[in-house]
């Protein structure tokens, strides 16, 4: 906790902090969001979803494009049009006839629009503060975000069920102009220039740390939306529980982050860390009662951000300046994909295994997270990382 306390002191720092976490908190609004408006305009889970889908798959699509623009145009430009179109496509979708293909249109608008502002200020991050407290800024957002997930949903519903789901959208809307316009804004960023790709789109996946953390965090993603699948089967018409098992597994993760989070992490830390979330996801899906399951999500939650942060402070060590946004953007699209296929594939495999099936899947996945960084080390030491 000091070393975020000092962090926090630096000149900037703090509004840097929050300015980007409530530019970015309507990711944690907009699925859930969605869902609502479309099931509610047009009756139809089945439509809902596929909208959702739509926005995933736009967004995994533009996060490296957009990403690698921020070099291009800047950070305030970039991200400020990304705003506006933004906003604009969830007004939209909250105005017009939701009929036939029109959601999924919109929803692809709304993905491809995402302001790029997680790319762009983990990209950043290694010119506000000093060498030696850079892991510890990663660990504190990675922690931070938690807020966002725990955050965002709780207030998508809230707005929907008391006043509309469109005014839920329009509130997201809302947020992103206003967290975005503060952020870029920020006079900390007024200096910071991100240096123009000299690279062509897509060769900064030749790095080794790129690979291993969009293979590890892309698993420990879908993992994590296999066993959401899995929770909210097991307690399926009872959602007050669901989502208070569910906000358990944050909880850990925002504690697990805060303690363990700034800490220099060797290749062993990260693949224990990954070992606690494999651990805790097989306990959970032991069929115990409601305790050992929160105790479970609780074990579960607590590696998750701590071995994110030092994933991406891994990839920060070796990447080029130059290169820095468009990685994080090709992470951004590895989470969003592995997102989409964990609870695809846990929902696929729950049809024909039942409830337990999705356990099982999110199992296998977060041991995947688990060894990927232990067998890329056969190759060589991993990059940005000591041994």
């Amino acid at each position: 906790m000091r070393r975020y306390i000092e962090i926090l002191r630096l000149p900037g720092i703090l509004r840097v902090t929050a300015s980007q976490l409530l530019a970015r908190l309507p990711l944690g609004m907009i699925a859930l969001a969605t869902l609502l408006h479309v099931e509610h305009s047009v009756g139809s889970y089945a439509v809902a979803g596929v909208t959702v889908a739509c926005v995933s798959v736009g967004e995994a699509v533009a996060a490296p494009i957009l990403s690698r623009l921020v070099g291009v145009t800047g950070v305030p430009l970039t991200l400020m049009v990304a705003a506006v179109a933004n906003a604009a496509s969830l007004v939209l979708l909250s105005a017009v006839p939701l009929e036939g293909a029109t959601p999924f249109l919109i929803g692809l608008l709304v993905g491809v629009s995402v302001p790029p502002v997680m790319p762009a200020i983990r990209a950043v991050y290694p010119r506000l503060v000093p060498r030696d407290k850079v892991g510890s800024l990663f660990a504190l957002d990675t922690t931070a975000q938690e807020l966002i997930w725990v955050g965002g949903p709780i207030l998508a519903v809230l707005l929907s069920s008391s006043l509309s789901t469109a005014f839920a959208l329009w509130v997201a809307a809302g947020i992103t102009l206003v967290g975005t316009a503060w952020f870029v804004t920020t006079p900390k960023l007024a200096d910071v220039t991100i240096p123009r790709a000299t690279e062509a789109a897509g060769r900064v996946l030749r790095y080794r740390s790129v690979q291993i953390a969009m293979v590890s965090s892309g698993a420990l993603v879908a993992s994590f939306t296999a066993l959401e699948l899995g929770v909210v089967a097991r307690f399926d018409g009872d959602e007050a529980i669901a989502g208070l098992l569910l906000a358990a597994s944050a909880l850990g993760s925002l504690i697990g982050g805060l303690l363990l989070g700034h800490r220099r992490f060797r290749l062993r830390e990260i693949v224990g860390a990954l070992a606690i979330v494999a651990a805790g996801t097989a306990l959970a899906g032991v069929d115990r009662g409601v305790g050992l399951l929160l105790v479970a999500l609780f074990i579960s939650g607590f590696g998750f951000a701590p071995a994110l942060a030092a994933l991406y402070y891994m990839v920060s060590n070796e990447v080029d300046e130059k290169s820095s946004t468009e990685a994080f953007g090709w992470l951004n699209t590895a989470a969003l994909f592995g997102g989409a296929a964990g609870a695809a594939i846990a929902g696929l495999v729950s049809e024909s295994l039942g409830v337990p099936g999705a356990f099982l899947v999110a199992v296998l996945l977060a041991t995947s997270a688990t060894v990927s960084p232990a067998i890329a080390r056969v190759r060589g030491p991993l990059p940005g990382l000591a041994h």
